[in-house]
């Protein structure tokens, strides 16, 4: 019973950390552009600024961690929780998983990538600058729109839009919520891949800050669950018992 509690109480405390790394990765974000918003869609706008390399990778690495690998262990414990009350829960949660680590894969390959380009742009003659502006812009176009803002985003609407209908039968502010951030993540698949730029900027838009939000808000009521009376993990623990062998 004790493990229970602390397994629930951890799973919070790393989902808040999420959030908060999450905040720290835009935060980063901004000052490694200096305050330029337009450069985080524009990789043209990006390489200019070379002397924050730095920085740059740093908002990888934020991103990597808080947008994505820290939600791993949120979303096999929502597997655990809600695997009996649908048969879409292998999706939901395969989608999950494919959300974070398609992700991370990305933000790996610019935090590896990035530095050096930028260092070598930094230091180059006007026709070697074109070559490595011309390169610099494919890889962070192939990650960015391909990687990130088509094919992760379309695992993430499948599984927050999945995951907010089971955790409304729970908690209906937070489902709203959960399935709220589904459709920002849809909306921003659909716009790039349909080149409506007002509908997936808005979209995108809407996912950089639910993905500061919502870790945060889940964190906090996973913790407040987790200081609940023991009766009432037991008449949970009985029920998947009852279920697990049904």
């Amino acid at each position: 019973m004790k493990n229970f509690f602390e397994y629930r109480f951890a799973i919070g405390a790393i989902s808040i950390v999420a959030g908060l790394l999450s905040l720290a990765c835009l935060l980063v974000g901004v000052m490694a552009v200096n305050y330029h918003f337009e450069a985080f869609s524009d990789p043209a706008l990006t390489i200019m600024y070379a002397n924050n390399m730095q920085l740059v990778k740093w908002f990888n690495l934020l991103d990597m961690l808080g947008y994505y690998l820290l939600l791993l262990p949120l979303i096999f414990y929502f597997h655990q929780q809600y695997r009996y009350r649908t048969p879409w829960s292998p999706l939901i949660t395969f989608s999950g998983s494919a959300y974070v680590l398609t992700g991370a894969i990305g933000a790996a390959i610019l935090a590896a990538v990035w530095p050096g380009l930028l260092t070598d742009y930094a230091s180059a003659n006007p026709e070697n600058k074109m070559i490595i502006s011309n390169l610099f812009k494919a890889i962070t176009t192939m990650v960015t729109m391909g990687m990130w803002n088509i094919l992760e985003v379309l695992f993430a609407a499948v599984w927050w839009m999945g995951l907010g209908k089971l955790i409304y039968s729970e908690n209906k502010s937070l489902g709203v919520l959960t399935f709220i951030a589904g459709i920002s993540t849809l909306s921003d698949a659909l716009g790039n891949m349909f080149n409506l730029t007002i509908l997936s900027e808005a979209g995108m838009n809407l996912y950089l800050i639910l993905g500061i939000i919502w870790p945060i808000i889940i964190g906090i009521f996973l913790l407040k669950k987790s200081m609940k009376q023991p009766s009432d993990s037991l008449h949970h623990s009985l029920q998947y018992i009852t279920n697990e062998t049904a």
